[in-house]
């Protein structure tokens, strides 16, 4: 960092520019540039909280090799972080100005045009795409920054170099020429998502570094009775938990960032052998089978499943041993003792030549693993392109008849936070697959699921024949009818699949989103009214986006092939995800040091304010009794409403299970039922769950069920869903953490720190409280939803038991028999004992969240509102930590303060 100067030198205006304030590595609210000692290119920056704090974040960012701007400059050409420094030559102590006088330095600077500041502009949706951040930004954009006198409130002339004293004044002089600006893809990220992390990493940096020195000052305080002790220990511990930021095929594969070294990792989780043992036995039955000697649909997914599964581990010879003759040579099976296995590697190459056989079937190989495998999860390093924290899990799409990895899949459903949908285009747009989709896949994540965003994605995008897509379409609605005749008919023909592809495109999304967006909606998010960023369609063609970056010729152009849109939205899910968790965390640091400082002003002044703290404690008492009393009545309500809808809903299965059971499971959908009894019996093996190899799910337990989910589905949507209306659970959290101490009340205390700062860390620890109960609240969710199909589940399974191991001529009428015979004895209990499961769980949920809020929260005020041990002296002053969260909350637009 460059110290003491008192002016500096633009590089590419060849002016220099005095600094008239004195400046240093920690003023905040400042202005800054970066310059390269070699090749002398500028960036300019800002930032609220200490410059330091910034440079700490972008020498990080230059270590972790990220694509962004700074990192990209200084990793590249033989450059370095010693080629780097920083000044700072504004501060600008008007907060709402600082993003002003930064657009300012970047134009009179023209290190937008000249250097390494990103386009200032969001980039701009057209037509459902989004346009690069390296195009030209908007016309208004560019006459905004070309024309100097949109500055005229900014600085003065001598500040930008001129001998010429006078302010200008809008309007005065010629507008700059306007330049075309250089493509630049130096970042994986725009402009204005750029701004929100480098805020995000400096708080959560100020965070960091302020509840640290708060913890190191804690040491000088004493105490003598065990009392304080007690009292200070706890503080420490709540202090030292928030020191650091805590983060969040054939077989599963998920990749993520390796934080530890430089290598390429992966780690295998195999299957046990008891698992294996029992699946190999099912695998050979399945193929031993002669009741459906002719070629059969319907069987031929589990027929291709065990020949394949059998051949990758035993070779082609396996098929025509017996289940003896290959557990004598079980022996060649090298399946780890702890079930799990490690490959490192220097490079991503070495890496998937090693770890293909227990991934995917490859015929190449002599011996596979894959159908022993569990999960593998890849790490890998140094990866700019993979965003820290995001994890990636590739879902098999393939069934199975292994129960725990069936598990494994709609658990793993369960905890992703955004499904992506991938199908070729045509697949897509078909109604079997629809019904697929939404009846089978997404009802795995709609009642307990963590998911805020469903996207489709439609690949094979210029796989088309454009002569079907131009019957019944007008060269009008192609936007081709303009096209200029010409000799070459190669390049004519490129134009018209190039509209073709976008015409289809077009309607594709239409119709995918009439299709599917509002049952999405109905079934994941309940009466919610915001559902923006929530259902997301791409149209993509990887194959045409391959050829653009290899500079071959291609029928789209880059932003055609909805590559980058894909990239940009996954980048916003990331995004949105870390400006959450620096916001609770900075919360909670805000918490802490907010009670450090009101317990110094009230005890450097000696003032206890005793008729403040018992009138508080009493009416926030009050208020806490009535927040209970309502939460309580409306779950209470609650549990009325389930009560009555699943009784209707208990009605209808026993009226219908009969039915239910057999047109959807138990019969095939071909009259001689060949071939189905394989799938039956998978579906015994599995509990009652089966997975084909199409992705079609049959699941005896939901089908029993399914009346009652009907009949509560509203309901609980509505409870668990939207934190706007009180007709949930989140909208009476909402409406308690706005109401109990509002901001209204914590302004009228401003000018008294000990009484205000009191009243924010109330405030700050009710947040944390409700972000922990909504958590926990999450979890509850599933297993409370999932109970009524794990009750009929746990009633049905020692029958699935006994049915899984029925084999011979007449298996099929014995294994519907037995079935058939189990639900109608148990029809009058099983039924009634799944709705009073789920009415306990959520019962048990109703006495949690009351009696959590009630018991934390009165804690909370005897902390806040009652006087601190008299012997613990030599509390610490936080008064430089305090201001570091206040800038942390206004950067954030965070309302702790106000």
């Amino acid at each position: 960092m460059v110290k003491g100067v008192d002016q500096f030198h633009g590089t590419n205006t060849k002016k220099f520019y005095k600094i008239k304030q004195v400046l240093t590595c920690k003023t905040s609210s400042v202005i800054y540039i970066i310059e390269c000692k070699k090749c002398k290119i500028q960036y300019v920056g800002r930032t609220k909280s200490f410059l330091k704090t910034r440079f700490s974040g972008h020498k990080n960012s230059i270590i972790k090799q990220e694509i962004r701007p700074i990192p990209y400059h200084f990793n590249n050409d033989g450059h370095s972080l010693e080629d780097l420094v920083i000044f700072p030559i504004e501060q600008v102590t008007d907060s709402d100005d600082l993003n002003d006088r930064e657009l300012y330095w970047i134009s009179e600077l023209e290190t937008m045009e000249k250097g390494l500041n990103l386009v200032p502009f969001k980039c701009a949706k057209r037509q459902g795409r989004i346009e690069p951040p390296d195009q030209e930004p908007p016309e208004e954009a560019n006459e905004m920054l070309a024309d100097e006198s949109v500055c005229s409130d900014m600085g003065t002339s001598d500040q930008r170099g001129s001998g010429d004293s006078k302010r200008k004044q809008c309007g005065d002089g010629e507008p700059k020429r306007r330049k075309k600006l250089k493509k630049k893809n130096l970042s994986v990220f725009t402009y204005a998502t750029e701004q929100r992390l480098l805020t995000c990493e400096d708080a959560q940096e100020d965070g960091e570094k302020a509840i640290s020195q708060v913890y190191n000052k804690l040491s000088e305080v004493s105490c003598r009775t065990m009392e304080s002790k007690n009292f200070l220990e706890d503080l420490k511990k709540k202090i030292s938990d928030l020191r650091t930021l805590k983060a969040c095929t054939s077989v599963f594969v998920q990749v993520q960032a390796n934080t530890e070294n430089k290598k390429y990792k992966a780690d295998i989780e195999f299957i046990s052998k008891e698992d294996w043992e029992s699946e190999l036995h099912f695998l050979l039955e399945i193929l031993s089978d002669k009741q459906d000697m002719e070629k059969n649909t319907e069987d031929d997914d589990l027929k291709t499943m065990a020949e394949e599964k059998i051949t990758a581990i035993y070779g082609g010879d396996g098929l025509q041993k017996t289940y003896r003759e290959l557990m004598a040579i079980q022996h060649s099976i090298k399946i780890p003792d702890n079930c799990r296995k490690t490959f490192s590697f220097d490079t991503a190459k070495k890496l998937s030549q090693s770890i293909g056989s227990y991934i995917r079937s490859d015929k190449k190989n002599p011996q596979q693993f894959w159908p022993l495998v569990k999960r593998v999860t890849i790490y890998l390093p140094n990866s700019p392109a993979l965003l820290e924290g995001i994890v990636l899990v590739d879902l098999p799409g393939a069934g199975d008849v292994n129960k725990h990895r069936d598990e494994m899949w709609k658990e793993c459903l369960s905890l992703c936070s955004s499904v992506w949908i991938v199908n070729d285009i045509n697949r897509a747009l078909s109604e079997k697959v629809a019904n697929e989709i939404f009846n089978e896949t997404l009802r795995t994540i709609a009642g307990g699921g963590e998911c805020h965003n469903i996207t489709f994605v439609c690949t094979k995008t210029d796989d088309i024949d454009p002569d079907e897509i131009k019957e019944g379409v007008s060269d009008e609605e192609l936007g081709i009818a303009d096209m200029e005749d010409s000799s070459d008919d190669e390049n004519r023909e490129k134009q018209e699949k190039q509209a073709c592809i976008i015409y289809r495109n077009k309607k594709a999304k239409a119709e995918i989103i009439k299709c599917h967006r509002e049952k999405a909606v109905k079934l994941l998010l309940g009466d919610k009214n915001d559902t923006s960023g929530f259902f997301d369609v791409f149209t993509v063609s990887s194959r045409q986006f391959k050829k653009i970056t290899q500079k071959k010729s291609s029928i789209l152009e880059e932003t055609e092939t909805e590559l980058p849109s894909l990239r940009e939205h996954i980048k916003e899910l990331y995004v949105s995800h870390t400006v959450r968790k620096v916001e609770d965390y900075v919360s909670d640091v805000s918490g802490i040091i907010s009670y450090l400082n009101f317990s110094k002003e009230a005890s450097r002044a000696k003032i206890r304010c005793n008729d403040f703290y018992q009138g508080e404690f009493k009416r926030l008492s009050k208020a806490l009794e009535k927040t209970c009393a309502i939460l309580n009545s409306f779950l209470t309500d609650t549990h009325v409403k389930f009560q009555s809808s699943l009784a209707a809903g208990v009605k209808e299965a026993e009226r219908w299970w009969l039915k239910n059971a057999t047109e959807k499971v138990l019969e095939a959908a071909q009259r001689d039922n060949r071939g189905h009894h394989k799938k039956l019996k998978a579906l015994c093996k599995c509990d009652g769950y089966y997975r084909s190899s199409s992705g079609a799910i049959v699941d005896l337990n939901y089908t029993l069920s399914e009346p009652m989910y009907k009949k509560m589905n509203v309901h609980f949507l509505q409870t668990f869903g939207s934190e706007s209306s009180r007709t949930s659970i989140k909208g009476n959290f909402s409406s308690f953490q706005e109401d109990f101490i509002t901001s209204e009340q914590l302004r009228g205390y401003k000018k008294e720190p000990e009484k205000y700062l009191c009243l924010v860390y109330i405030r700050t620890q009710q947040r944390k409280l409700l972000k922990d109960l909504e958590k926990e609240m999450l979890q509850r969710k599933k297993k409370i939803y999932n109970s009524l199909s794990d009750s009929i589940c746990d009633t049905m399974r020692p029958t699935y038991q006994e049915c899984s191991g029925i084999s011979g001529t007449s298996s099929f009428t014995e294994i519907q028999r037995r079935l058939k015979s189990k639900i109608e004895s148990s029809e009058k209990v099983m039924f009634n004992q799944a709705m009073r499961e789920m009415l306990k769980q959520f019962g048990d949920l109703k006495e949690y969240l009351v009696k959590e809020i009630k018991t934390q929260m009165t804690t909370i005020l005897s902390v806040a509102l009652n006087q601190i041990p008299d012997d613990v002296t030599g509390l610490p002053d936080v008064s430089e930590e305090m201001e570091m969260m206040q800038r942390c909350c206004e950067a954030l637009q965070l309302q702790i303060f106000k």
